[in-house]
């Protein structure tokens, strides 16, 4: 019955989407919407003509090219093609390529809502006419280590909601601070990002602020309080990021991530009505958590990674009474505190409905799967972001409700 329903299901799917290899008769080019290539499907040398079947397709939508692990595409033919060819695309998904620079024809998509230029190591530069993609919401620049700077026009993407940027620029690029419609930011993996300048104080609605793997950063933005709509902050391996200094003006947060840090920035204090997901990670010095701690009365989740030095939890534990779920993972002298009723710190976290404990399930209210969290959903607008961060920011906001 499972090969059938199999069956079915690709016979129908075939309507609107396509693999290159799937070679559709001309009367189901007309109908094909979405359409995914293999390596195999494209000519193997620059300049050699794209497949004939290719040329017959009319109104694609979406097109995917080859996935990251294969050597990277590069066929700027085909790469043309595609853009003259289809004015109705929707979707370009170029991770994994290794073009230095697109085609200014791009700027032609006038209706490109997702691009995806993830994973190229050759990408230096985008072209102005980048710019003209008004309604472009998604634009996904991570592991563009040789990326020198964003187009100067930038601001012009006034619909843009998910920006995603790797850049080794020391200095957040101009004109981001125009991006008046932006929810989404994620700034990753930029190795010589010393400030963030003040390009973030007109972001007004902007709900998530991603930082990771930012080496050279010394301090948060300075005008964070202007950021009214924020709702999720993930801080992650920066390690020379002073946030005991910085992030004053940060409050009414629902979810916060952060990670090598002695003790919790006092920050946190300002989202004590609010917060309700905390996650604590790789913070080999951390030695004890606040008191205050247990004024967070709505906090639902608490995740605490790696801090060997972390040998007990606050006595007010108990009074975190909306407490759901707590996970304990690499924390050896907390570890032992936690597992089961003859562990020192259990009676702190016996009202919490799980608790998780180096992998092991050590408490579990049998109906916790089953009574549903009517005030725990997560809601995504924008569908981009599950593609933006599967297994990263869901950690952090999976369990919050975030309209995006």
């Amino acid at each position: 019955m499972h090969n059938l329903v199999h069956d079915l299901a690709i016979s129908v799917s075939k309507l609107e989407c396509s693999s290159i290899n799937f070679r559709p008769n001309p009367d189901t080019c007309k109908r094909v919407r979405h359409v995914s290539m293999s390596k195999d499907d494209l000519p193997p040398k620059k300049g050699e003509r794209v497949p004939e079947f290719f040329l017959q397709l009319q109104k694609v939508w979406t097109i995917l090219f080859p996935i990251p692990g294969h050597e990277g595409f590069s066929n700027k033919s085909v790469l043309k093609s595609c853009i003259l060819k289809f004015k109705y695309l929707r979707v370009l998904d170029l991770r994994g390529s290794t073009f230095e620079e697109l085609p200014g024809s791009v700027g032609n998509l006038s209706g490109l809502r997702y691009l995806n230029l993830s994973k190229n190591p050759s990408m230096q530069k985008l072209p102005g006419s980048i710019c003209r993609l008004l309604n472009l919401q998604t634009l996904l620049l991570t592991n563009c280590e040789k990326l020198k700077k964003l187009p100067r026009d930038i601001g012009n993407l006034i619909n843009l909601r998910t920006l995603v940027l790797t850049t080794n620029q020391t200095v957040m690029p101009e004109g981001i601070e125009r991006l008046a419609s932006l929810r989404f930011l994620q700034v990753d993996s930029c190795s010589h990002l010393v400030s963030f300048g003040e390009m973030m104080q007109c972001l007004t609605n902007l709900r998530v602020l991603v930082i990771s793997n930012c080496q050279s950063l010394e301090s948060l933005p300075g005008d964070l309080e202007n950021l009214t709509a924020l709702k999720a902050l993930a801080i992650s391996d920066c390690v020379n990021l002073d946030l005991m200094r910085s992030g004053e003006g940060i409050r009414d947060l629902r979810s916060v991530s952060v990670s090598h840090l002695e003790a919790l920035p006092p920050w946190l204090k300002e989202s004590t009505d609010t917060l309700q997901s905390l996650s604590i990670k790789n913070c080999e010095g951390l030695k004890e958590l606040p008191e205050w701690l247990q004024t967070f009365k709505l906090l639902e989740h608490l995740v605490i990674e790696y801090c060997p030095q972390l040998s007990s939890l606050p006595e007010g534990m108990h009074l975190l009474g909306a407490l759901k779920e707590l996970k304990i993972d690499g924390c050896s002298k907390l570890s032992e505190r936690c597992k089961g009723k003859e562990g020192a710190d259990w009676l702190k976290i016996v009202h919490v409905s799980k608790v998780t404990v180096d992998g092991e399930i050590v408490a579990s209210n049998d109906n916790f799967a089953n009574k549903g969290l009517p005030s725990s959903t997560l809601v995504w607008h924008d569908s981009s972001l599950l593609v933006v961060h599967p297994g990263l920011f869901l950690d952090y906001v999976g369990f919050l409700n975030l309209d995006l």
